[in-house]
């Protein structure tokens, strides 16, 4: 068969080469920047679909979580039943409670009575000893002169006498036989108590120390000083708690104020009934004033003429006499 005729063919491109491949990095940089600007919205649309699905579950967990609160609190709902078991213990807790309390107002109250026993028993014991410490004072160391507490015992010189006397005492007492006129003792000087001779005062100067008719009595000075510090530090009261003013007691339901306590202390200082004598021994009073002014005029007077008992004149003599106004 014969073949068929070949179509023309289509004339070919005029253009160059290097035209060809300058349109070819042109259409390969536009589709670059359509992929470019493609890409871009579709990373938008990622993120965008990322914060809706957590938000989503944001929201999912939110009911969630209200579900579970609200079911708990319906759970936590308490009956009447419990209530009322609830109302029972408290009722129950409060009236044992009540109970307690006046158990312990009882126990105040009785603690409180034997704390007053106390006190007043410790009050009376302190009584009774001061009133024996003065009892012993006046016993064995009263001077027979003044029948006072010996004040800076001093002791006659001779031996076979040996009685004891407050120092400014026998020193009146002994220059009570001095002359006035001529300064000297013309008469024998004896104990007041057993009419014991004393040592004669030599009229010359200097005389000797053993002619000196007084000797200090230590022991006697001593025990004096010691019991008279023991009555002015005796107690006036005995044990005595303290208390602020605002302190207050809760019995038989009410507060007990200090006015009670001051009533109190006023009926045990009655009830005690404190011996004057000794209270006059205490620090600031008469009795123990007085003597202490004796105990320093005899300690004064003693020591100077003592120490200068060797010198002492006729003149010094008559002076010392007006000066103790014998």
């Amino acid at each position: 068969m014969p073949r068929a005729p070949k179509p023309p063919s289509s004339p070919r491109p005029t253009t160059r080469r290097s035209s060809r491949l300058n349109k070819l990095q042109d259409l390969k940089g536009v589709s670059a920047l359509e992929a470019d600007q493609h890409s871009k919205p579709k990373r938008r649309k990622v993120t965008s679909n990322a914060s809706a699905s957590f938000c989503q579950s944001g929201s999912s967990t939110s009911t969630v979580k209200l579900h579970t609160t609200s079911d708990l609190r319906r759970s936590q709902r308490i009956t009447p039943a419990e209530l009322v078991r609830r109302e029972k213990a408290i009722f129950a807790l409060e009236q044992a409670y009540k109970l307690r309390e006046i158990e312990l107002d009882d126990r105040l109250l009785s603690l409180q009575k034997k704390e007053h026993e106390a006190s007043l028993m410790m009050s009376q014991i302190d009584q009774r000893e001061a009133q024996a410490t003065l009892s012993q004072l006046e016993e064995h160391f009263t001077c027979a002169l003044c029948y006072e507490i010996l004040a800076y015992p001093y002791t006659l010189n001779p031996g076979q006498c040996g009685h004891t006397f407050c120092a400014i005492c026998i020193l009146k007492w002994f220059f009570s036989r001095l002359h006035i006129h001529c300064g000297a003792w013309h008469e024998s000087v004896d104990c007041p108590i057993c009419r014991s001779l004393l040592v004669i005062t030599p009229d010359r100067v200097p005389r000797p120390d053993i002619t000196f008719p007084f000797v200090p009595n230590r022991t006697a000075a001593a025990v004096c000083e010691s019991l008279i510090k023991k009555l002015a530090n005796s107690p006036s009261c005995g044990l005595v708690v303290k208390r602020e003013d605002s302190e207050g007691v809760w019995a038989s339901g009410s507060w007990a104020t200090g006015c009670g306590r001051k009533k109190d202390a006023s009926k045990e200082a009655e009830e005690i009934g404190e011996n004057a004598d000794v209270a006059a021994w205490r620090e600031g009073g008469i009795t123990r004033a007085e003597w202490l002014k004796k105990d320093r005029e005899g300690k004064k007077e003693m020591n100077y003429i003592s120490k200068h008992w060797a010198t002492l004149t006729s003149n010094d003599f008559r002076f010392m006499k007006q000066k103790l106004g014998v």
